[in-house]
């Protein structure tokens, strides 16, 4: 039973931490704010109703400066992070269970989805150099 919950908790956390990731890059591709003023932003949130370590933590690494000798020095150490997530099975065999138990489990399977996406990151920049300076057209959008 223990490590059926286990599971269930990690898979619970793949969904929160692709939460957070949606969050910084809605706040830093759509808002323009930069590491300091987001991790701000999570600091905020932590003393909320979101309040969780991984709020947490992630406001302290978002201000965490690179001061690795032997790199380039300036600017802050998660811009030279490969955006690349791994996955070591229990997201997947969350989403599988309550597939087969009927339930739905919309919020993990997308974090699973993003990342196996994540993954592929030779995919991704063939698909960045294919799709460079593509916009979407936000007046075409309609109001209904």
């Amino acid at each position: 039973a223990g490590h059926y919950v286990k599971m269930v908790h990690n898979g619970i956390e793949y969904a929160d931490m692709q939460f957070i990731a949606e969050c910084y890059d809605l706040l830093r591709n759509v808002a323009g704010m930069d590491n300091a003023d987001i991790g701000a932003t999570f600091d905020e949130w932590n003393g909320g109703e979101l309040e969780s370590f991984l709020i947490e933590i992630t406001a302290k690494v978002l201000r965490k400066m690179d001061d690795q000798e032997g790199r380039s020095g300036d600017g802050h150490l998660v811009d030279k992070i490969l955006d690349q997530a791994g996955s070591k099975g229990t997201g997947k065999w969350t989403v599988q269970l309550a597939a087969d138990a009927g339930i739905a489990a919309p919020s993990i399977s997308a974090a699973l989805e993003a990342r196996f996406v994540s993954s592929k990151i030779e995919l991704r920049r063939s698909c960045a150099e294919v799709f460079a300076g593509v916009a979407p057209d936000a007046s075409s959008s309609s109001s209904s």
